[in-house]
């Protein structure tokens, strides 16, 4: 499962808001509004407090979100490249 899409089911079934996710996580209900729509992901070191938080193995996910690895390495890739 995607990032984004566990995000927000684990979110609606916490009967949380984006912002009160924001608030939590220190960030704009923007910026969880971009999480749960793959426009965007947590870093690291937030992605390991979501996972606690929303109890979801770090494991399962990174493996498993192959667009989020491939994407990454896309952009790295065009950054080394220039």
């Amino acid at each position: 499962m995607e990032i984004g899409k566990l995000l927000k089911i684990r979110r609606e079934q916490k009967k949380l808001t984006q912002q009160q996710v924001a608030a939590k996580f220190h960030v704009t209900r923007q910026t969880v509004s971009r999480w749960e729509n793959e426009k965007s992901y947590p870093n690291i070191d937030t992605l390991v407090e979501l996972s606690f938080f929303f109890d979801f193995s770090l494991d399962e996910i990174l493996k498993r979100n192959d667009l989020m690895a491939s994407d990454g390495i896309r952009r790295e890739d065009k950054r080394l490249n220039n």
